[in-house]
């Protein structure tokens, strides 16, 4: 069986054929020996003539798996590997942003997880490094009336870890799951996503069931994606309706903690 540096999977439900295709190449333009395998949610294969020539591995799943589910179909079909990424289809990775990662992880074999630094497409800084999410953070965030978000600021701004800063390596509790660089014996080690979670908190999840294995979950600002973050809960109430599920199922599993 080969064996690669990187293997890597990303996700995608009706997704512009432009926009995932981008995200593949710049995952395959690092200088490593790596492997990448696009799942496709969507409930037709219309992506299939898109990406038939590039060196990719994928899979129409007619059915829609979710977020989790379908990374752990990637993960089950990929070839060896020492490393799994775990991307979304709306990232660019800069350039020898893999190769950073690699080397960082080399020298650290404590981390589990290790997620970069992850930009809005004009540069400035997506603040995605959080601690363990309670009730109130997660309400807040989306319900709080901007006339109060001054009255819980120092909150919202611990929550999101912008107290400590983003510009040295920082262990956190809860990683961003628009980009997860992950050793890749310690995510089989704790059986990948949860497949419980459809869309949303499956991250925090993952993370934490990597931290009780007894490895860190690390930001790394040596290495930078950019991330065009469409925020679906915010715009389609349907999906809202999928994060209170998500929610539910977090706290019954990890605790219900309010504040």
């Amino acid at each position: 069986m080969n064996y690669f540096d990187c293997t890597a999977s990303i996700v995608i439900y009706k997704n512009p054929p432009e926009i995932v295709i981008r995200a593949i190449e710049s995952f395959l333009s690092c200088s490593l020996n790596v492997e990448l395998h696009v799942i496709d949610n969507s409930p037709t294969d219309d992506l299939k003539s898109s990406v038939l020539g590039l060196p990719i591995k994928y899979h129409f799943c007619d059915s829609n798996f979710g977020y989790g589910g379908g990374h752990n179909k990637a993960i089950a079909a990929c070839s060896e590997s020492k490393y799994h990424v775990i991307i979304n289809p709306d990232i660019i990775i800069a350039p020898a942003a893999i190769e950073s990662l690699v080397a960082f992880m080399d020298e650290n074999p404590d981390i589990g997880i290790v997620c970069p630094s992850v930009l809005n497409p004009d540069g400035t800084v997506q603040y995605l490094n959080k601690h363990y999410p309670t009730l109130f953070d997660l309400f807040a965030r989306r319900f709080l009336p901007k006339f109060l978000s001054p009255v819980f600021q120092k909150r919202l701004d611990w929550f999101e870890m912008k107290d400590i800063g983003y510009d040295s390596v920082t262990d956190v509790e809860f990683t961003t799951g628009c980009f997860m660089f992950c050793r890749t014996s310690v995510l089989k080690q704790v059986g990948g996503f949860d497949p419980r979670y459809f869309l949303h908190l499956e991250d925090c999840d993952l993370g934490r069931m990597v931290q009780e294995a007894g490895y860190r979950t690390v930001y790394f600002p040596g290495a930078t994606v950019t991330h065009e973050w469409g925020r679906e809960p915010h715009k389609n109430y349907r999906m809202l309706l999928v994060m209170i599920v998500s929610m539910i199922k977090y706290f019954n599993k990890w605790g219900w903690k309010f504040y």
